[in-house]
């Protein structure tokens, strides 16, 4: 599975068979001036919306014919196997009761799971919906905007994923003095094994995945950077 990140919680999944999809595209609203730039247009097979918040929902970018996934259960196409898993956004308590759908995909022998804005205090037939998994994408950042520390670090250790993936903090280039998010520096310091990778895009298979947890910090999409520029109002 070639895996892409195209800033904050936007990804593309792209199995060896060439099934695409693209979770999460972002996209400012009228009180939330949060990116600078217009989320790219790609190309993809299907999007994966985990929850009707702005900078998770930006349908309009994504092709006409793609199928839009928002909603629990079981999808196959092709290669790609996708498990809707649905349970609460994290966060403030106006958000306790929003619901968020995670998605577990799976492809040539390796699982991933994109979490959204998921609280991590799962109940057991959400845990035992979503499984083991071999790549774990997870909001973090230095505000606590979702999560905080000790949270993330819980989930890391119950899921004892190969791979855990940042997503959901700031990025130069992309997110505006407006955006409450920062970095994931402060976290980082305190995990055991970081890769700060140079590219955007990494190639994960079956049998060569790391023996114990790492952090892999991916570099955002050049498209991300270089869409059409957003000015406020």
């Amino acid at each position: 599975m070639r895996l892409t990140y195209f800033g904050h919680c936007a990804f593309r999944f792209e199995t060896p068979a060439g099934v695409t999809a693209v979770a999460d595209p972002y996209r400012n609203q009228a009180d939330r001036y949060w990116f600078t730039r217009l989320f790219p247009g790609l190309r993809c097979d299907l999007g994966l919306i985990t929850h009707a918040h702005f900078d998770h929902d930006a349908v309009e970018r994504l092709p006409e014919a793609a199928s839009i996934l928002r909603l629990p259960g079981e999808f196959a196409t092709g290669d790609l196997n996708i498990r809707g898993v649905q349970d609460l956004h994290s966060g403030a308590s106006r958000l306790r009761d929003f619901p968020n759908v995670m998605f577990r995909l799976d492809s040539g022998g390796v699982s991933f799971l994109h979490i959204g804005d998921n609280r991590v205090e799962w109940p057991g037939d959400v845990a035992r919906a979503v499984g083991e998994v071999d790549v774990l994408l997870v909001t973090v950042d230095d505000s606590k905007h979702l999560l905080s520390y000790e949270q993330v670090d819980a989930l890391v250790q119950r899921l004892q994923p190969h791979v855990v993936i940042p997503m959901h903090y700031a990025i130069p280039g992309l997110h505006s003095g407006e955006c409450e998010l920062l970095p994931p520096e402060g976290w980082l310091a305190r995990q055991r094994t970081v890769r700060r990778l140079e590219t955007d895009r990494v190639e994960f298979s079956a049998g060569k995945l790391p023996g114990q947890t790492e952090v892999w910090m991916f570099q955002p999409a050049p498209a991300s950077l270089n869409a059409p520029e957003i000015t406020p109002g």
